[in-house]
């Protein structure tokens, strides 16, 4: 293999679709897109894109024994649990307060279920008093429901929370072709508020979604640090376990809407900018208009191959460098 300049690699892709599929699709994207902000004389541009949020970030490799059939790694326990972040942005690099979706449990009582969805966001009463302080400490907006996933019943509150007091003049929104981001109550209500929704294409959100391009790479980046930030913090609190076997803990939700708070706040204007440029949603600023070459020589790079890998669907590890894969052994 050497030979010939091949190596075994992690995949980053896994789809029918290649690269030439993908600058075929951008420019198409780029000419409806562009064609619908002309007729509908749009200042205003904007993405918003949901992604999970991890209690643990476990490395999918690990250095072990060779030949063992069982190969561990320590954790919490919680590897699935997860919440739902909603990031949104225009194309001025203007970002705008998370909305996020935490887990709860669901009553058993109509009423108070019905209570709970029009006056506490779907959570109970005794939950509520944290999500309130949470609401207090960050300028964000908190749902809850059984799965903590997205689903159209949140769509609704989405528009309105970002769509108060705004004026006649329509904006432009551009949403992953997921469906509880179009159903029939969502658009219906999304024209009321002035917003026309613009669906990514959903085999190309990885070149044609700015957040996929260019946002989620960081922040995965910096929630992974935070996350081994907090095992470190564990080990060291622990003083060597003074005779009983360490046991890692679970970060709660204080933990996570912060880390996502701090990583949203400390991402650049430049890059969310950016990720609009590179879609080719707009010039690059100074009116330097780039051709689709500069796109091209990005993905050819592997840029666009490793904000895919960044986005959490996919993971490469490399094991001199993970600092999470260092940690555990410490432990």
């Amino acid at each position: 293999m050497k030979r010939w300049g091949l190596a075994i690699r992690v995949k980053t892709r896994s789809d029918q679709a290649n690269l030439e599929d993908g600058l075929q699709a951008l420019a198409e994207f780029k000419t409806t897109i562009r064609q619908i902000i002309l007729d509908n004389d749009i200042e205003d541009i904007y993405n918003a894109d949901q992604t999970g949020i991890n209690y643990e970030y476990i490395p999918k490799q690990t250095i072990n024994k060779e030949g063992a059939k069982t190969v561990w790694i320590k954790c919490s326990g919680h590897e699935k649990d997860r919440i739902t972040a909603m990031l949104l942005a225009d194309a001025k690099g203007t970002k705008y307060p998370l909305f996020l979706v935490l887990k709860t449990q669901a009553s058993k009582i109509k009423s108070v279920v019905q209570e709970n969805l029009t006056q506490r966001n779907d959570f109970g009463r005794r939950v509520w008093n944290e999500i309130t302080d949470l609401h207090d400490n960050f300028p964000l907006r908190i749902d809850g429901n059984p799965s903590a996933w997205w689903n159209s019943d949140i769509s609704l509150p989405f528009l309105e929370y970002h769509r108060r007091g705004t004026s006649a003049k329509y904006v432009l929104l551009l949403w992953d072709d997921f469906s509880a981001h179009f159903t029939e109550n969502v658009t219906v209500r999304a024209k009321e508020l002035r917003v026309l929704l613009a669906r990514v294409p959903p085999t190309f959100t990885w070149m044609c979604q700015p957040a996929d391009v260019a946002w989620m790479k960081p922040i995965k980046a910096l929630l992974r640090r935070k996350w081994v930030e907090f095992l470190r913090t564990q080990i060291a609190e622990s003083h060597g376990g003074r005779g009983k076997a360490f046991r890692l803990g679970s970060p709660d939700r204080w933990d996570l809407v912060e880390w996502i708070s701090d990583a949203w706040n400390t991402l650049p204007t430049s890059t969310v900018i950016n990720g609009f440029v590179k879609c080719q949603i707009i010039d690059p600023p100074g009116n330097a208009v780039e051709t689709c070459d500069f796109f091209a020589e990005d993905i050819v790079s592997g840029q666009i191959l490793q904000t895919v890998v960044d986005s959490g669907e996919y993971e490469v590890v490399e094991m001199a460098e993970d600092l999470t894969e260092e940690v555990l052994q410490d432990a």
